[in-house]
């Protein structure tokens, strides 16, 4: 793809163990088959977080309940297709996973006050929203089950991108779910950058404990601060980040 898109594919992961459903990072254990799900959940986000009317403790709570509410009717048929094909359910990955066509991630953390994307009090809703998907009881998770960040997969992430930058995002990382996912970068960028890119999501994965991944785009022709475009439909357009 001349955009760099094919990278869309392809994710380096670190202390991701098998069975998470999102893919690229997906992988099996080598033994029986078994499933897992993973579902696009940025909408409950927006509908939880507004509220809460910047009450920080009620949107934690709230967000809680919403997701239980809405993953366990999809809890309740994964079992039932487990004892039906005697297929093993490892559980749901109930990350908050965007797409380009839902309510902007953006949105639903300036909906609590503490300032837009990328400004002071992002890494502290980051953590909140993260901690409050990890208080799930009701159903069987597995994977990152955190937020994720991807910039060009969700409409506002990629409109502020060049407000926010790649170290930012690798902060986040430490308290929400998944590293440097959909990051857009100049397309002369040494190996030696990206690997040393990669070293420090590693670093924070193993030093935390946690699974972490890396999927960057080097865009042909494209430098930091350049206009992307792209064609995949899954994709928005954004601006290139510099990788220091």
């Amino acid at each position: 793809a001349t955009q760099g898109e094919g990278c869309f594919q392809f994710c380096a992961t670190a202390n991701l163990p098998p069975g998470a459903p999102f893919f690229p990072a997906a992988y099996g254990d080598g033994g029986s088959p078994f499933f897992a799900v993973g579902c696009e959940t940025s909408a409950i986000l927006a509908d939880a977080l507004p509220k809460a009317n910047g009450d920080l403790a009620a949107a934690s709570t709230g967000l809680t309940a919403e997701f239980e509410a809405q993953l366990a009717p999809v809890e309740a048929v994964a079992k039932n297709l487990e004892r039906a094909h005697d297929l093993e359910y490892r559980g749901i990955d109930a990350s908050i996973a965007p797409l380009g066509t839902a309510p902007p991630l953006s949105d639903s953390f300036a909906s609590l006050g503490l300032g837009e994307f990328g400004e002071s009090g992002t890494l502290a809703v980051s953590s909140l929203v993260t901690g409050s998907v990890k208080a799930i009881k009701n159903v069987r998770l597995t994977g990152y089950t955190g937020l994720m960040l991807p910039p060009l997969e969700d409409a506002g992430l990629a409109k502020r991108a060049g407000l926010y930058s790649i170290h930012d995002l690798l902060m986040y990382s430490a308290v929400c779910g998944l590293g440097l996912d959909t990051v857009p970068v100049p397309g002369d960028v040494s190996e030696e950058k990206l690997a040393s890119l990669f070293m420090d999501v590693a670093a924070l994965a193993f030093r935390l404990n946690k699974p972490l991944s890396a999927r960057l785009f080097p865009v042909p022709g494209k430098k930091a601060g350049d206009e992307c475009a792209f064609e995949n439909p899954y994709l928005c357009d954004s601006r290139v980040f510099a990788v220091p």
